[in-house]
This record gives C-alpha cells, structure tokens and sequence, in this order.
C-alpha cells in the first residue's frame, strides 16, 4: 500500500470518528413517548402488539394494570412524572413517559396576606371635681373634692369662673337660692391601634406547599453526653416572627380548598433561663391552624388570638421621688395591662401564566408626557 493510499484511509477514518461523535448526542437523547393524565384520573392506551407485562418506576406517582390484549390503564395518584415500560409477547419492550399534573396545572393561585396585631387596651382617664357652696342666714360654707384633678382647685371652679379649662369633657351646675353646686367632669377613652406586621404576596401551584417568615432564628443550645461521659453542646436554631404556611387547592374552577396555619412568635427575655452560662429567652407564640373553601378573591380573616401582657409602671414626684427607701413616699406604682390581638386576612387570587413573548405594559407607560 503506497504512502498516499495510507494517507487517504487515515484520513476517512478521523472523518468517520467525527460524525460517530456528533450522531452520539443524538442517538442519547431519543425521547420517549408521553402519557399524560391528571391526578385522580386514569387513561387507557393502545400498544402495537400483544401485552405480555408491564412495569412502572414510580408507584406513589402512577400505578398501571393491563386491561386488554393491547391496553393499558394508568392511574394518576401525584404530580409528578415516572417511567412506564412495557414488554410485548416476543419481550420486547416499549419505554413511555407517564407525566401526572394537577387538574388545573394551567392556574397559580396568588395569596394576599395581611398579619397586623390589634392593640386592645383601652387607656381610660376619669376624673371628678366636686364643689358644694352655701350661704345660710349669714353663715357661709364651702367644701368640695379634687381628687379628679381636672384643672387646678379652685373656688368657684375654673371653668364657671369664666377661665377656660382643656381637661373638662362635662360640666354641671345647680344654683337655688343661696346654694350652688358645681362639678367639672373629665373622661376619655383611647382607641385601639392596628399595626400591620407584614403584608406579602405569595404565588403558589395547586396543591403545593408555600410559606413565609419575617423574624429570624435564635440559636439554642443543646446539651448532650459525650461517648467518653463528658458533656457536648450543639447548637439547634429556632425560628422567631411571623410565619405562616399555606395548602392551596384548586377544587373546581373559582374554589379554592385553603389550608393556612399562622404563627406569631416573639423573644422573652423576662422569662429565661441559664444553661452553662448562656441566657436562653422563652419564646411566646401565638398561633392557629385551619382548612376552608374560598371563591376566587374572597376573603379569610382569623382572629382571636390575643396575648396579655402585665407590667408595673411608677410615677413620682421629682427629686424627692429619687431619694432611697423614702422615694416610695412620693412615688405611685401601679399595674399596667395590655392586650394585643393578632388578625390574620388571607385573599387567594386566581391568575394564569403569560404566554411566551408577551410583552408586559410598565406602569405609566400610557401616561401622557
């Protein structure tokens, strides 16, 4: 064989080892047949040849039986997809891929939610000054209250002596005779006041899992024995703030079956303990669990999940308020009650996917320049 005829079958072989290596991705690649069905649904399907068994790779996702000579049933059970594989009377097989979605895969469900706490400690101020002045044959006499402290005592009082008093909400006077009564009244009454602690927008699949949290995680320290009878610490980390967890499901075409669990948790530092020297704070959680049915953008509102909260609060007198042991003379203690309520409002939205390439209008777009 010359050098040339060497050279020309060197070179056939490199160019047939480059189309073997580009037809390989190819041939790796070949797609299977798919069978598509939806949760809680089954199909049939028609082979070629005579059915002699059959297997499928996922149970929990579909199960299949033969229900005739060249039929099968498949049955969906969960989203997700699995491998069919089906051998004919000669074994043969024929590989298929079953592909499970939701009844309404085509849909996304946006959930609104409001958390806000209600404070509803009502901060109510009452108070009375009384004045009683009589003129009897000469004989004269005044006495009256001021515990009230509506305005600075005073006889007659301020506000029927033509001076203006901000503090009175209610005033009386009877005058018969040489005898006047008088009484300023104050009485107010704070109203509650909502806090909005968060306010997302999660968008979730039908029949998946979603949640949220705004806090943060605390670490806590666990104590365990060691395998040589010491003592180890490892560190597990606690979740803290507003959490909530939601199951949407479509059920029918605008009804959606909602499982939503909220939980508000804080940090208590008034009621910790000490372990090896770290300071653990308690955590007070407040939280719920529910499962209702919603139509397209109703409405759920959880309440009632109050929390109280008791302290101490002092008032003294300056300087002589301060002074050790005797400041108690010339202070005033006393309890301080607050309610807190937490409110949840959830609001599922039905809402579909864009097709691809749609272009999306920003905000002010059409606005006139």
């Amino acid at each position: 064989m010359s050098f040339l005829q060497k050279k020309h079958k060197g070179w056939l072989f490199v160019l047939a080892a480059v189309a073997l290596i580009t037809l390989l991705p190819n041939l790796s690649v070949a797609k299977n047949t798919k069978i598509r069905v939806t949760v809680g649904q089954s199909v049939t399907y028609k082979v070629p040849n005579n059915v002699k068994t059959v297997s499928i790779a996922d149970t929990d996702v579909a199960d299949v039986v033969v229900a005739g000579p060249r039929e099968v049933l498949i049955n969906g059970k969960a989203i997700g997809v699995t491998t069919l594989v089906v051998w004919d009377e000669n074994s043969v097989s024929s590989i298929f891929d079953v592909v499970v979605r939701g009844p309404f895969s085509d849909q996304k469900i946006e959930l609104r939610v409001k958390v806000a706490e209600v404070n509803r400690t009502k901060a109510m101020e009452l108070g009375f000054d009384f004045l009683v002045d009589t003129d009897q044959i000469g004989d004269k006499s005044t006495g009256g209250t001021f515990g009230g402290s509506v305005a600075t005592p005073s006889v007659p009082l301020s506000i029927f002596g033509g001076i203006p008093t901000e503090g009175a909400s209610a005033i009386f006077r009877w005058v018969q005779g040489s005898d006047d009564v008088q009484a300023m009244i104050h009485a107010a009454i704070t109203d509650g006041v909502l806090r909005v602690l968060a306010e997302p927008n999660v968008v979730a699949a039908s029949g998946e899992k979603a949640s949220f949290l705004s806090g943060g995680e605390i670490p806590i320290p666990i104590a365990s024995s060691g395998a040589q009878g010491g003592t180890t610490i490892t560190i597990e980390w606690k979740e803290f703030g507003v959490k909530v967890a939601f199951l949407p499901t479509i059920v029918d075409s605008n009804v959606v079956n909602l499982h939503v669990a909220p939980e508000v948790s804080n940090l208590d530092y008034n009621n910790a303990v000490q372990i090896s020297g770290f300071v653990i704070p308690a955590i007070r959680t407040r939280k719920a669990e529910t499962t209702v049915e919603l139509k397209d953008q109703e409405t759920l509102v959880i309440g009632g999940l109050i929390m109280e909260e008791h302290s101490k609060q002092r008032t003294r007198i300056p300087l002589l308020g301060h002074i050790p042991l005797l400041g108690y003379l010339f202070s005033d203690v006393h309890n301080v009650t607050t309610q807190n309520e937490l409110v949840l409002i959830v609001t599922p939205h039905l809402v579909r996917a864009l097709p691809p390439g749609t272009e999306v209008p920003l905000p002010g777009a059409n606005e006139e320049k």
